[in-house]
């Protein structure tokens, strides 16, 4: 004989025997699973084993029931009994085993088969808190065994029995039952606010019918149950009208149909009968929702997290006409998905607002239709700017993962008015609280899309070729299987972020945590080739600092040629002959004064900036820079994946380091050779190995680097990273180097606790002329350690953040010492604020020098017509001047505004200043910089844009103008025509006027004189085989 007890303390003690072979053991989502014998103790009123209740009418489980429950629920029960409404006799048994979440009760018998849908039943399942909290579970099991109550009492329709098999999504649940309806929902406290959403489900379809949201205060649950009820009576009866037409039982296939999100095969093999009234399903911590539709094994085997769900596309018989209506018979067949939950602001909870998506493929193209509602088409973001630049428009996004390895995944998105973006999202990307991640957007691939605006929201078509994504080769009827996720943005609703696969912020991975598309087979076999030839003129203009005259030179015009080949599916070549690698797209300005290390700037041009992911890792050290290779003749890369080894082969050869004008140098007219390799090895999910060597020769000079790194996912939130690298260097003098640089690191990203700790070394001679070094003869230690709450009310999330790092010479001399704490507050209507104070200590010219600095920060997107963003620091600052450092008092501001008077028309404007002031009182303002800019975009047609890029340097007294005409057929085929102009205010200009090699003022005015000019077009137009 053996004896359990609920955990809960009680004061009615009660108890059940059990047979010894019925010992309680734990299972899937924490739940307890027993089996009850027949006896009971009925000693103080309450039935404690499978028998009648009191005023039971019926029998609610049968002798042998199994039981699945969560842990104690006392203070639920007293909070049901407490009731002035009749409580279901169900809700007391289950309360009373400890069942918080009713998870329901199963006869013994099995049920091998789905059941036959019949059109007159409906199964209500529990309403739950989304953000998984299990307070309220008595009162979500009260709304549904409410709803019961009015449908038996309507007679209308049948209310189906309930079963245990409730991790899984509505569709699936109603197949299970058989029911043809299913109604769910949710309810959610905030302060002492309740909001209930109530859900009715066709089973048939998948489509939701019909959506009743109620709000008011707590302590009237009762009175908004009611108005539910009130909401729902017409739904009730258009739904029995509906069934009273329907077939009573309609043949169910054994297979899932397509793009019904559901599951071919019962979860659990011999699975017991319903026998209990009411459903109730378990809430599952967000992000772990179960898997639907695909194998297990496969799950687990991919990586993902598990619980993902599934989408099967149908086979299109007919291509949709891309022209933004979805009308085409296409569609009317596609996997059809609506079932969106927030990632952001609220985790877990339902979209605000009803998104359809529409999913086929043939052959040549994967095809997705959009309809994306809103209950208030007023609050739509959306601008007519050009192609990757809608980030602050409400976006419609799909993520693409074709080689389910969790490395990287394609990322396409469209806004209202047909905006295109694309780009790429690697591992190393993931943000911190599940947020999800930033794409790299220097990818461009030719995608179909158009969009049409509806009286609630638009339509939108799209259609990418397989032609355009690297996937890997699959037999004739093997099925490919890819990551896959959906998310749309709605900005004005503090953000919000709806993903297709619930993300859960325990989880820092992005990747992980995508969804399975799966089932599409028999792909196209041609191989992608594409020709890119690209003709440009340029007409240059410049300032003769030898007599002061402005010279104009003669036009230039250039031809050249890019080939793109896929060897194989997943496997492509580029070359590139005479390559135009003029950069239509500014740097970002930066302020140049007072900096002790070099600046980086970013790689612009496309021939580098595509694939670059494969040779782009994190670090201390940017290993591979490719604005190294200033002027190529030509260039050659191979980039791909073949099974676990993702490979990166570039070569091309530079012409600029022999571009002198002295003909008797050696340099003259010589060549730089470079080449890079990378190699990477997965793992497992979000885990590599990899290896890289990149070799730089210029006559008698070399520049070698190689070596080994790792990334490895320890845990849900855990990573850790290393890098052993090695560097030899000659230089044309024949002088040799040699250097290293190891670095290991460990981050964790947790829902509120996130920490980070890091130790690398850069030794002294450590050099590199293909990458971008910023300092070495270091040995440094970096840490930090933040938390983050999430209230998810007017203050969205708020916490601190300490960091603390130090840092050594070779020589074992302490150079610097940094300690931070940051406090970082979102709140909602897209408004941030931030704060920092920072104490350090910095040795330069072999002195140290202690600094306190403290800095503001935020931002304001509260509407689409208006963004702000300012941050301002002000605090001690070392003036780095080798002969005479000194500390002064500095401060650092940046203030920017983008404007969008309409939607056609958008301007950024902004200001960054830096001064420094002299304390000591020798030289009062030692600088004070400030940099105006403006970048404004008039969009005349979906294809013709203008762009006019403004700039002014207080410090240099520079004016410079930029104006860009763009006509962009697709991601290949565009044109451009620009103006760019400088300026320098007179005074400031010098030259050797007189042959004597020192350079005089070449004006004594203070109007601005024209330094540079520049008049160029470009072509380019891709013919694709």
């Amino acid at each position: 004989m053996c004896w359990w007890r609920p955990a809960s303390s009680c004061s009615r003690s009660f108890s059940t025997e059990f047979c010894p072979a019925s010992k309680p053991h734990l299972i899937a989502g924490g739940r307890i699973a027993f089996r009850l014998s027949k006896r009971t103790d009925r000693s103080h009123g309450f039935a404690c084993g499978p028998s009648r209740l009191p005023d039971a009418e019926e029998d609610v489980l049968s002798p042998d029931a199994q039981i699945y429950m969560t842990s104690s629920a006392l203070t639920k029960l007293l909070h049901a009994l407490r009731g002035t409404r009749p409580v279901h006799p169900l809700l007391v048994w289950s309360l009373l085993l400890g069942g918080g979440d009713i998870v329901a009760a199963q006869a013994p018998s099995s049920v091998g088969e789905p059941a036959e849908v019949d059109r007159r039943s409906v199964a209500v399942l529990r309403f739950a808190d989304p953000s998984g909290s299990t307070a309220d579970d008595w009162v979500g099991a009260g709304i549904a065994e409410t709803l019961i109550s009015e449908l038996e009492r309507l007679g209308t329709l049948g209310v189906v029995d309930a079963t245990a098999t409730i991790d899984r999504d509505p569709v699936t649940v109603g197949r299970r039952l058989g029911a043809g309806w299913v109604i769910l929902g949710t309810i959610q406290r905030t302060g002492d606010e309740v909001q209930i959403i109530a859900r009715l489900v066709d089973v048939q379809s998948g489509a939701t019918r019909r959506t009743v949201q109620i709000e008011g205060a707590q302590d009237e649950i009762f009175a908004l149950q009611d108005q539910l009820l009130v909401e729902l009576g017409p739904t009730f009866e258009s739904v029995a009208r509906v069934a009273a037409t329907a077939p009573l039982a309609p043949a169910l296939r054994a297979a899932a149909e397509p793009g019904i999100v559901s599951s071919p095969t019962p979860p659990n093999e011999g699975a017991p009968a319903p026998a209990a009234a009411l459903l109730a399903p378990a809430v599952v911590p967000p992000g772990t929702q179960p898997d639907i539709g695909a194998a297990p094994l496969a799950v687990a085997e991919a990586g993902l997290v598990p619980g993902r769900p599934t989408v099967r596309p149908t086979r299109a018989e007919t291509a949709p006409d891309i022209d933004g209506r979805l009308d085409d018979a296409a569609w009317r067949n596609a996997a059809t998905l609506t079932e969106f939950t927030q990632q952001a602001p609220l985790e877990g909870a339902p979209a605000t607002e009803d998104t359809e998506v529409y999913i086929t493929y043939d052959n040549e193209h994967i095809y997705f239709g959009f309809y994306v509602h809103y209950s208030d088409p007023s609050i739509m973001r959306a601008n007519r700017v050009d192609r990757d630049t809608a980030s602050m428009d409400d976006l419609m996004t799909i993520y693409i993962d074709t080689f389910l390895d969790q490395q990287r995944a394609y990322d396409f998105d469209v806004n209202a008015f047909n905006v295109q973006g694309d780009g790429i999202v690697t591992s190393s990307g993931n943000r911190r609280g599940g947020a999800i991640p930033y794409a790299d957007r220097s990818w461009d691939a030719l995608f179909h899309s158009a969009t049409q605006i509806v009286d609630d929201g638009y339509t939108a078509e799209m259609a990418i070729p397989f032609k355009s994504l690297r996937y890997p080769q699959r037999g004739p009827g093997v099925p490919h299987q890819w990551g896959f996720q959906i998310v749309r943005e709605i900005k004005s609703k503090n953000e919000e972020n709806a993903v297709w696969a619930p993300m859960s912020r325990d989880v820092a991975g992005f990747h992980r945590q995508m969804g399975l598309m799966q089932g599409m087979t028999d792909f196209s076999t041609s191989r992608n080739l594409e020709f890119l030839p690209t003709f440009t003129a340029i007409q240059f203009g410049s300032l003769d600092t030898s007599t002061g005259g402005f010279v104009n030179q003669d036009t230039d015009p250039q031809a050249g040629l890019n080939i793109k080949y896929g060897v194989t599916s997943n496997l492509t070549a580029d070359v590139t002959f005479n390559p135009d690698f003029s950069q239509i797209e500014s740097d970002r300005p930066q302020i140049e004064i007072n900096r002790r290390f070099p600046l980086f700037f970013s790689e612009l041009r496309p021939f580098f900036v595509e694939g670059a992911e494969i040779f782009d890792f994190p670090g201390p050290v940017t290993f591979v820079h490719t604005r190294t290779i200033v002027d190529p003749t030509w260039g050659a890369k191979l980039t791909g994946k073949a099974g676990r080894f993702a490979v990166g082969v570039l070569t091309a050869e530079d012409e600029a380091p022999g571009n002198l004008e002295d003909l008797t140098d050696a340099r003259f007219g010589e060549t730089a050779q470079n080449f890079i390799g990378r190699v990477k090895y997965d793992v497992y999910s979000e885990s590599h190995l990899g290896a890289i060597f990149t070799d730089r020769e210029f006559l008698d000079s070399s520049s070698k680097l190689g070596g080994i790194d790792g990334s490895f996912r320890l845990s849900q939130t855990m990573s850790t990273n290393f890098r052993m690298i090695g560097s030899q260097h000659r230089d044309l003098d024949g002088l040799e180097r040699t250097g290293h640089v190891y670095d290991v690191s460990v981050r964790d990203n947790g829902r509120n606790l996130s920490w980070f700790a890091a130790a690398y070394e850069i030794s002294p001679d450590f050099d590199t002329e293909v990458g971008f070094v910023r300092r070495v003869d270091q040995r440094h230690i970096v840490s930090n350690l933040s938390y983050r709450w999430w209230p998810e009310t007017w203050l969205i999330n708020w916490g601190p953040r300490v960091s603390y790092g130090r840092n050594w010479n070779f020589d074992g001399v302490l150079d610097d010492e940094n300690a931070g704490l940051r406090l970082n507050f979102d709140f909602a209507k897209s408004i941030r604020f931030s704060a920092s104070a920072d104490r350090d200590m910095e040795r330069f010219g072999g002195l140290n020098f202690f600094k306190t600095e403290y800095g503001v920060s935020g931002g304001v997107s509260s509407n689409r017509a208006l963004d702000i963003n300012v941050s301002y620091d002000r605090g001690d600052q070392i003036f780095f001047d080798i002969d005479n450092p000194f500390l002064g008092n500095g401060s650092r501001s940046r203030v920017s505004a983008t404007l969008r008077p309409f939607a056609r028309f958008s301007s950024r404007v902004g200001v960054n200043t830096s001064r420094l002031v002299d304390t000591r009182g020798l030289q009062g303002d030692v600088f004070n910089v400030e940099i105006y800019r403006a970048q404004s975009v008039l969009t005349f047609t979906d294809r013709l844009l203008m762009r006019n890029i403004t700039e002014y340097n207080t410090f240099n007294k520079d004016l410079d103008f930029n104006i860009l005409f763009t006509y962009r057929v697709n991601a290949g085929t565009v044109f451009y025509f620009g103006y760019d102009d400088h300026y320098r205010q007179a005074d400031q200009l010098e030259g050797d006027l007189d042959g004597d090699g020192f350079d005089d003022r070449l004006f004594f005015t203070t109007d601005l004189r024209r330094t540079n000019r520049a008049i160029f077009t470009k072509l380019r137009y891709l013919f694709r085989y």
